[in-house]
């Protein structure tokens, strides 16, 4: 049987500290989002936000349930190990941003680069990582160290790296987390730019009404152990408790 492309997730599942089921984050939820697309997934604190998008990202292994990427199964069958054929389609950015911090700014880029590309020479890896390093407003940064950059900045940084890998879906972990209003704003901006016209499935998970708003429409909320899509029935009146 042919399994169908984009993004499919059946009956997933998952608990807080493998404490099933007294844990429970939230359980059998199923989607099928395909590209180009942009998704934006809200929820309360502690409500499983982050670990949904690592679930379906493929940066954990969910309870139980599945999850394909273009047909193919992101998790070995009965194992806690990615498929690195589904993996090589995707680029994650966290919301602590998980930079190399022994890495200059430029090396953050170029490192997983050769990881994925290894066909490029040094300086073509390098004159790509400068151009994406402009495209974020940090080329006057690129030899310094993260610790030497504002929270901002790093988090632009996060973004570059992730989107440098060109990957067909893009899981981006609330990207404007702990910012003021102001530069959250910037950032959530920069964004919309980079993103507009990629054939890429995009997923956000954020906290930021505003920034939901401007990225939407389809956002969704999760709430109560489950997943409230645009055509849910409930739909409405959650969105009004989120968003209004």
């Amino acid at each position: 049987m042919t399994m169908p492309a984009g993004l499919v997730v059946k009956e997933l599942s998952q608990c807080q500290g493998g404490n099933w089921p007294s844990k429970i984050l939230f359980k059998n939820i199923s989607l099928n989002w395909t590209a180009p697309g942009l998704h934006i997934v809200m929820g309360g604190s502690g409500s499983g936000k982050s670990t949904f998008l690592k679930s379906i990202g493929g940066v954990w292994p969910p309870h139980t349930g599945t999850i394909s990427i273009d047909g193919i199964s992101l998790w070995k069958k009965n194992s806690p190990i990615q498929n690195p054929q589904a993996l090589s389609k995707l680029g994650f950015a966290f919301q602590n941003n998980a930079l190399f911090s022994s890495l200059r700014n430029i090396e953050n880029l170029t490192f997983p680069h050769s990881k994925r590309f290894p066909g490029f020479t040094s300086s073509e890896r390098s004159e790509l990582a400068m151009q994406w390093l402009e495209k974020v407003g940090l080329q006057q940064s690129a030899f310094s160290f993260p610790h030497e950059i504002s929270g901002g900045m790093q988090k632009r940084l996060a973004i570059a790296r992730t989107l440098l890998l060109e990957p067909e879906y893009i899981f981006l972990d609330d990207p404007t987390a702990g910012l003021d209003p102001i530069t959250s704003e910037s950032i959530g901006e920069m964004l919309s730019n980079l993103l507009k016209g990629k054939d890429s499935l995009v997923i956000i998970v954020t906290n930021d009404p505003e920034r939901a708003k401007a990225w939407g429409p389809n956002i969704h909320f999760l709430t109560n152990e489950t997943l409230i899509s645009p055509n849910s029935q409930q739909y409405d009146s959650i969105k009004e408790s989120f968003l209004d």
